[in-house]
């Protein structure tokens, strides 16, 4: 596809479910290659919270709220700018209000996964490293 020519299906197996997923989610809308790179170019392909760090709070507060979600996996619109914005600033907020931890359970990951101390056993072929 040139950069503005509608996509369409076409018959081939490759990048159906992608497609699809653009033109039934929206149908009013032409897609494009140019209007998907303008689109997904900032967050993916999900919702995009933009505002201050009590705004985007108030957004997923909401949204855990009406929709019980478990958590958010986050993307960048500013390669390590987004994310240090997220801890500096979005992180303290959510802490205030109570809804994001303050501090971890002791130990390493595999004990909170496994419950049996923090290495392997020694005769484990991992061990050696």
């Amino acid at each position: 596809f040139k950069p503005d020519e509608p996509l369409r299906h076409v018959h081939t197996n490759a990048i159906q479910s992608a497609v699809e997923t653009f033109s039934t989610a929206d149908p009013n809308t032409v897609w494009t290659p140019q209007a998907l790179a303008d689109w997904v170019g900032i967050g993916g392909f999900g919702p995009l919270f933009v505002g201050s760090p009590e705004t985007v709070a108030d957004l997923l507060q909401e949204w855990v709220e009406e929709t019980d979600v478990d958590g958010f996996n986050l993307a960048y619109a500013l390669t390590h700018e987004t994310f240090i914005d997220a801890v500096d600033l979005l992180v303290p907020e959510l802490q205030k209000r109570g809804v994001y931890k303050t501090e971890y359970a002791k130990g390493t990951l595999r004990e909170k996964l496994f419950g049996e101390g923090p290495r392997l056993e020694a005769g484990h072929p991992g061990a050696a490293f």
